[in-house]
């Protein structure tokens, strides 16, 4: 079942169906409510995946390995090395012994926050990129496992915080990483107003369709919440360009770059189709963008809009002195539903479990609470199903025993488990 044909069911179930798009905006929203809620709350064989983790030794320069700054700035300017995207959010060390976070790597140049300290230096060979933290995938509900296949070390432990702090696991350790620690979950605040939108002669856009468009901003990798989409109004014969103005200035306050990007997003409104990434825009002073319909937005996965939830981060330790991979099974978030044509990332005979629940709601909010009952326990029935058949055994919820500190090396032992769902 796709978007389209979930809804449909849900008003032929309900009786009622307005043909309004107000309506069916709200009976969208409660769709894709359950549908991310249901997705995240166990560790699905069907919503997992799996992927390479890199982690990265420290970078130390050689005499003819230089830096250039000029200040005021941001801006580092390097000589005889070209910064690494997976520089993104690492801890560049400056010659005035401050560390700053990499916000952006830009050819061989990297943009740092805060802006730099101290005074201009040039041709200086006193600097280090560090690798304090690792941000998971952008679609990473909760990690699963670490596994080092290349040096045969099997899976590796994984802990949360509060563990790391007990037994004092000290960043200043380095050497191969054996265990992999939960670190900060960090979001991004959205552009804080819409975008203005008009129409104007020209282009090429399609003829009588409603564009929305939203922005959102990147920095150290991470992609924050979109702004509140605009419309524009239908295209003509005559007028066939859309003009965004308004989009956020995002120097700083002294108007330095910052390196933050906005990336400008588009769906046509009247074929219910998705956000898809139409540009990005690289220069922070830039405040308007045309769409005269000389970019065809990608409908690869990749340029959709993605959900934008706190991004987790972890760190190693000990502190990586090599550059390795690992192989990391994480459970995914899924995507919103946005198209008709979207199809939820489940097996298709459990489609019927988001009817259900988005009944139970309709029929809350109506007051039919006997319907609502009935959808409720069939709801249930549906999702006791799925559980059965494709929650992994060894990953279900369980109830165990507390963590041992062993007194040579680390282990953990367990008490026996008790399933819990």
């Amino acid at each position: 079942m796709n978007l389209k044909d979930i809804v449909e069911e849900v008003n032929n179930l309900l009786d009622y169906n307005p043909d309004l798009q107000p309506y069916k905006d709200a009976t969208v929203r409660t769709v894709n409510r359950h549908y991310q809620e249901i997705s995240t709350q166990s560790p699905w064989l069907f919503m997992q995946n799996v992927t390479d983790f890199p982690v990265y030794a420290a970078v130390v320069p050689t005499a003819t390995q230089t830096v250039t700054i000029t200040t005021p700035t941001r801006e580092v300017v390097f000589t005889g090395i070209t910064p690494s995207p997976w520089w993104e959010g690492a801890l560049f060390t400056g010659p005035d012994t401050g560390q700053y976070r990499i916000r952006r790597v830009v050819g061989s140049s990297i943009y740092v926050d805060p802006a730099y300290q101290s005074g201009s230096v040039a041709g200086s060979a006193s600097w280090g990129i560090t690798f304090d933290r690792y941000a998971l995938p952008s679609d990473c509900s909760e990690p699963l496992g670490f596994m080092d296949r290349e040096n045969d070390r099997g899976r590796l432990l994984f802990m949360d915080r509060r563990r790391e702090e007990e037994l004092f696991l000290n960043a200043d350790d380095g050497g191969h990483v054996f265990v992999l620690i939960e670190d900060l979950h960090i979001s991004d605040r959205p552009p804080e107003y819409a975008p203005s939108i008009a129409l104007s002669a020209g282009g090429t856009l399609p003829v009588g369709v409603e564009f929305e468009y939203c922005y959102t901003f990147t920095l150290e990798g991470r992609e924050s919440p979109p702004s509140i989409p605009v419309t524009g109004a239908k295209t003509t014969v005559a007028n066939r360009t859309q003009t965004l103005t308004d989009l956020e200035d995002t120097r700083d306050s002294a108007a330095l770059r910052t390196g933050i990007r906005k990336n400008v997003y588009r769906r046509n409104k009247n074929g219910n189709g998705r956000w898809l990434l139409l540009a990005s825009i690289a220069l922070e002073s830039t405040t308007t963008y045309v769409d005269d319909g000389s970019v065809t937005p990608s409908v690869y996965e990749t340029n959709v809009l993605a959900p934008q939830e706190p991004r987790q981060h972890v760190r190693g330790y000990y502190t990586s002195n090599f550059d390795e991979k690992f192989e990391l099974r994480y459970l995914r978030k899924p995507r919103r539903l946005q198209a008709d044509s979207d199809v939820p990332l489940w097996p298709e005979q459990y489609h019927v479990l988001l009817v259900y629940r988005t009944l139970q709601d309709a029929c809350m909010q109506s007051g039919m609470t006997g319907q609502a009952t009935m959808y409720e326990r069939r709801a249930n029935d549906v999702l006791q199903r799925m559980k059965g058949k494709w929650l992994a055994r060894s990953d279900k919820n369980i109830i165990r025993q507390g963590f041992t500190y062993g007194g040579i090396g680390y282990f953990e032992r367990w008490g026996n488990p008790r399933k819990t769902g």
